[in-house]
Formats: structure tokens, sequence, C-alpha cells
């Protein structure tokens, strides 16, 4: 990556710059006498912009188009220039006629904003065939409303106007046409809520006289002027109030049951015509798995009749997928693979069938060798009811042989136009956990007496019940501005069976906890909070910070958590200077075999991270990151030593990494390749050496970890 980009670094910004031309270097608005005013928004409105930078000033693209020979008679050269040339960026030639065009632009939007007596300049500094160009914005005295006035003569429409309450436009307000067309949106959206069919926001027109010369303006609402040039066959269309005769359905290969779109639909017959219903209609339509795109097309039949026809196209409703994957974890490789299968309308009703299956074989350090082999069906209803089933076979060497069996059912409310929540209730999810073979070594270390871990690896029974919410105010119409993703589940397994127990008087095993046909069943309580801010810089620049919070507790009939319920740090979506479960909990510190492995899980988990994204090339993004977090016990264990939360000891063993990335977007998916490094490695505490440098024996093997995943980490 060094070589990468001391060789790009060495080409010659104007290298492909004509003589007598120069390179945009620079382009940026300032304002000069009013901070307030966005001269980040103001760049939007620049006919031309600068090459893209990374970091505010390093041309990767630019120079990545500049590598290309200038000599391209040879086919070797030729294609090396038309793969420069494609990943790259070419030179932007200043202007002078774009400038003059961008002037007007900025002048042209500063009015918008109400500055009426905005002046634009510029200023260009030439050097080396280069220049930079600054725009300078005065913005002086914003104007203010003074008066707004309602005069639109249809009763219906200057009530909605009239509304103080909703109203946009605020008198002692600064100006701005951005706010009168939101205001002119909602008075049209609300009356054709109220059945006006024909009413249309062109319709609606303001005047503004800023004629007073006290930097005031006077607004005023009214009919656009062709309205009364209607004949008198329009005006009585746009006064009346419609109602809905029939609805039809109209698909071009019949494969959705009519049951299915009227569920869908909220335009029903005799309802009066709203244009929420129509709106709401096209997302639950879209929505359904089947459908590639719907239309929804009115006819007027009578006076105040109309007539709809709801227009459903049929999408692809098989898919196949398929996945080969190489895997390393703790020193040990493997191989995986998994095939896919689904169905998005097996019963001709929206019905998504899904079946998976996934194996995998891993060669151990010590000449042993895992196994691992998993098959699901699930089936998930337009009602938003899911059922799932699960089988998995996990193969150990010299530890066990497990199977987990899993049946859920679980009830979806999906996001609400104008809201940002989403939540999920798993109204059940029974999970039999079976071992059927243990080592003598496993059970003598797991699984004695004395062993806090023994319940977790005994055959046991899992019967929760969770709930999860979402939100995110992410706009996919407007990819510029910030947002934030939430995610909070609380789960609890085991309260039902132990009031049944214990009202029933069932028997228990030698541990105390009740048993279900001589099988103990777990019973916890957990909960989880994820929050991520993506600060949105411009287009191609990302801050985005993460915290994620755990703790699940084990109470009355189990000692334990079962172990995959516990928490597990690093990894690539967690602490990135850490392979996957080998950090924590606390300042415990593992030495890589297996069984200690399976020691390193907590009950509380604690993760933060720091990661800014930028676009390099079309396809491909970097990453800079720096994470901080580690998992603790809520008690303390002789086989865990240094591992229990402590309140005043916490702080300092949260462990702590940095890193870079590289990410390529494939478009059907995001590949990704993490490089984490060490910073502070609470195990190594005791020793002096948390701290990692190279005083401190900063290395490749101990130290600095790749990790290779599909998606961002959050």
């Amino acid at each position: 990556m060094l070589a990468l980009v001391l060789v790009l670094a060495s080409c010659s910004t104007t290298k492909y710059v004509p003589q007598g031309e120069y390179l945009l270097d620079k382009a940026t608005v300032k304002c000069t006498d009013d901070k307030s005013v966005s001269t980040s928004s103001l760049r939007n409105y620049l006919r031309q912009k600068q090459n893209t930078e990374i970091l505010g000033f390093w041309k990767l693209q630019l120079h990545v188009y500049n590598t290309a020979p200038r000599d391209t008679t040879t086919k070797s050269n030729k294609r090396l220039a038309r793969n420069a040339h494609k990943m790259g960026e070419a030179p932007v030639i200043y202007d002078e006629e774009l400038t003059r065009v961008s002037m007007q632009q900025l002048r042209q939007q500063m009015n918008n904003m109400g500055y009426f007596q905005a002046r634009v300049d510029t200023q260009k500094v030439y050097k080396k065939r280069k220049v930079r160009l600054t725009y300078l914005v005065t913005a002086s005295q914003p104007y203010k409303i003074r008066h707004y006035e309602v005069d639109i003569p249809m009763a219906d429409v200057r009530k909605i106007a009239e509304n103080k309450q909703r109203c946009l436009v605020r008198e002692g307000e600064q100006f701005s046409t951005s706010v009168l067309d939101e205001e002119r949106a909602r008075i049209t959206t609300a009356i054709r809520n109220r059945g006006y069919f024909y009413f249309e926001k062109s319709m609606l027109e303001f005047t503004a006289d800023s004629s007073l010369n006290t930097n005031e303006v006077d607004i005023r609402i009214h009919m656009a002027p062709y309205v009364a040039e209607l004949d008198s066959a329009a005006l009585k269309r746009l006064h009346t109030r419609y109602y809905i005769r029939d609805v039809h359905y109209s698909q071009d290969h019949p494969f959705l049951r009519k049951n299915a779109l009227r569920r869908a639909s909220r335009l029903k017959a005799g309802d009066r015509y709203a244009e929420w219903r129509v709106e709401r209609t096209y997302a639950r339509m879209n929505a359904l798995p089947p459908v590639k795109y719907v239309d929804i097309a009115f006819t007027p039949v009578e006076d105040s009749l109309l007539d709809c026809r709801i227009t459903v196209s049929r999408g692809k409703l098989n898919s196949v997928s398929a996945e080969v994957e190489g895997t390393y974890s703790a020193g040990d490789w493997g191989i995986a693979a998994g095939l896919n299968y689904s169905n998005k309308n097996i019963f001709h009703g929206a019905e998504v069938l899904t079946l998976g299956g996934r194996a995998s074989y891993e060669w151990r350090a010590n000449g042993g060798r895992a196994i691992e082999a998993k098959a699901e069906a699930g089936l998930l209803f337009p009602s938003n009811v899911k059922v799932n089933i699960a089988y998995n076979y996990q193969q150990r060497p010299d530890e066990y042989t497990r199977t987990i069996a899993n049946a859920g059912l679980s009830y979806i409310i999906p996001r609400k136009a104008g809201s940002g929540w989403t939540h999920q209730f798993n109204l059940v999810d029974i999970n039999y956990i079976y071992l059927p073979w243990v080592s003598d070594r496993f059970r003598e270390d797991f699984m004695n007496k004395s062993s806090v871990f023994k319940a977790s690896y005994e055959d046991h029974f899992i019967l929760d019940w969770s709930y999860t919410c979402s939100y995110s105010n992410y706009n996919a119409r407007h990819p510029e501005r910030s947002y934030v993703q939430l995610a909070l589940q609380v789960e609890t397994a085991g309260n039902a069976l132990y009031g049944l127990s214990k009202a029933c008087g069932f028997s228990r095993n030698n541990n105390g906890a009740y048993v279900l046909w001589r099988i103990p069943f777990a019973q916890y309580a957990k909960g989880d909070f994820n929050f991520t801010y993506h600060g949105v810089i411009n287009p191609k620049h990302q801050l985005v910070t993460h915290l994620g919070l755990g703790v699940v507790v084990p109470y009355l009939n189990a000692s334990a958590v079962p172990f995959q319920k516990r928490y597990f740090g690093g990894g690539a979506n967690g602490n990135r200077g850490w392979q996957a479960r080998t950090l924590g909990p606390g300042t415990f510190r593992g030495t890589g075999s297996a069984l200690v492995y399976d020691l390193q899980a907590g009950d509380i988990h604690l993760d933060a991270s720091l990661e800014y994204r930028f676009k390099v090339l079309r396809y491909m993004e970097l990453a800079a990151f720096t994470d901080a977090g580690n998992i603790w016990t809520i008690d303390s264990y002789q086989t865990q030593p240094g591992g229990v939360f402590l309140f005043d000891e916490f702080y300092k063993q949260i462990a702590w990494s940095y890193g870079v990335g590289v990410r390529f977007d494939l478009s059907i998916l995001i590949f990704r390749i993490d490089f984490g490094v060490k910073l502070y490695d609470p195990s190594r505490i005791s020793a002096g050496t948390q701290w990692r440098t190279a005083n401190n024996g900063l290395g490749w093997k101990d130290d600095m970890t790749f990790h290779f995943a599909i998606g961002y980490p959050f």
C-alpha cells in the first residue's frame, strides 16, 4: 500500500492538462459577513468543482488517471491507459464560462434564502498551471416576513392555509423559497386527502413584495392566474370531492390471489379519494416480495365517482444463491460452503419460503478437525408472521459433539411511512441442545461439579421470548444528510416453564434445577443496545460512531447462561485488533488452545468504535478506525481469573486498537478487508506491557490481525 501511495504521489497532477489551460486545483465558497450561511450547501450550486479529494488534499483518482502512459501505440500501453482512465478521474480544466454560471446560481440561491442584496465575487490564484478559485459571497442583511396573507376563494383550501398551527410560513421569520414550496406542498396534500382529486400544486402561487425599504417582505398566497381561465366543466371538477366507485386489479401474468391484493390495498369501493390512501397502497404493494412494480390509475365515471385500476407486474419468484469461503481462526484453516433457495410466492399469496444449508470443515493445528453442518427453513406470511425451523450439527475434536434443534414463531411490525421504527416480537423460540458425546478431558475441565460452565454444556432446553425494536432516520432522497441507527433487544427464557414447574411440582435434578423430561431448562434475562451515528461530511466522506452494550443474567432455574447466549470479544464486527473470541473477559489471557478458547466468553460486553470512511474510486472505499471494548463476567470464577466486572476496575480493562480497511462495492454486497493493530491489551497489565509499542514487543503474530467480512461492521 505504501508503494502504491508513493507511485501515485510521484505522478504530476497537470500531466494531462493542455498547454495554455489550467487545472482547477481548488474551488471554495466563503461568506464574508454572515457565519450562519452554510457554505457547504452553497457548494452544491457550483457548476465546476475540483477533482475528488481524500482527506481534503489528496487527489487519488486524478493520480490514478495520470498513471496512463502517453504512448498508446502498443497493446499493453493502450490497455494500461484504458484501465487508468476508467478507474481514475480526468483533470478538471478551469472554465471561465462555468464560473460565471456558478456566480449566477449562487446569487439566485442567496435570493431564495432571503438575502436579496447578496453579492458574489471571485478571487483567483494562478500557480504552476493550476488555479485556486474562491467565490466570495457577501450576504448583507436578510429579509424577514412582515405580513402573510391568504387570498384563496376555495373555502376548504383557505381553511387549510389559514391554520396557523400547521402553517410553515410565519411572520417574523426569514424569507425562504424552500419554505414557501413546502407550504404549497402541505396545502396540496391536505386538500387532496379531502377528496379533491383535480387539485394540483401548480394551482397555488406566492407573490412577494419587497419594496418596503425595511428589509421586510409581505407574502400573499393565491390561486394561479390560469385557474380563473378554466372552463365551467374544469372548475366544477376542481370543486368536487370524489369517491371511489370500484377498484379493478390487473396482473400481467396472474400470480397473486385477489385476496392478497385486496389486503395490501388501502383503496376500497365507497371510500372518499385521499392521496394518503394512494401512497400507502403503493408502499404496501411494492413491499410484496413477488411484485416488481405497481401502477395506480383513476378514471372519472360520473360527476363525483372514480374507477381505480391497480396494475401489478410480477418480478422474479425464485432465487438460488451459493457461497464458498475460506476461513482462518486462531491459527486454524478451514473451508465453508452454503446454498440458499427462496420462493417469494409459494402459495400465491406473497408467502416467502426460504431454505438454506451450510457446511464447514476446519483443520486444527493439533491434527484434529472440526465439522459443522446446518439446515434451516423459514416461511414468512404477508401478515408479517414468520415460522422457522433449524438443525445444527457440531463436531469439535477432543471436545464434544453437539446438536441444536430450533423452532420459532415471530411477528414483525414493519416500518411505517413517516416513521423510522421497526418492531419484531419473537413470540416463542424453542431450542433443544443435545450432546451425544463429550471427551473425558472436556468433561473433567468444564462439566465437573465445581465448574460454573457445567450447565452450559449439558443437555438442556431453551424456551425464550424476545422483543427487538430498531430505528433509522436515513432518507434515501437525501443521502447527503447525517442519520442515526438504534437497536434495542430484550430477551427472557424459562419464566413460563419455571412457573409451570413450580405450580405442578415437577421433579428436580441433582443441581436443584427443575427438569422437563429429565432435561433441565435455561432461565435468564438478556438486554442489548446498539447506537450508530453516520456523520455525512459530504457524499464521499463519512465519520461513523458506534456504541454497543449488552448484559445477560442467569437466575432461578439456571446457574449459568447457555454458551451460545454469552458474549465474545474481538472479530470483524467487534474490536478488530483481536481475532474473534480471543479477547477477554477482563484481563483474562487465553493460550489459544481449544479448551481455553471456550473460556473466553462473558456476561457483559462493551464496544465503542470511531470510523472514517471515504470513497477513493467508484467501487472502492478506504477506512481508518479505532475500536475499544471488552467482555466481563458477572461473578468471579476460578477458571476465568481477572474476568469479573468491577466498577472501580473495568475502565482499566477496556481493550483498544486501531487500523485501516478497504471495502469493495460489488453492487449486491460490500466485501471488506480490515487490518487491526492492538494499542492497549488489558491481558498484559500484570506484565506491564499493556501499551503495545515497539519497545513493548509489538509484533505481527500477537498484535496484528486481518479480517475478511461481508458488509460494514456497523
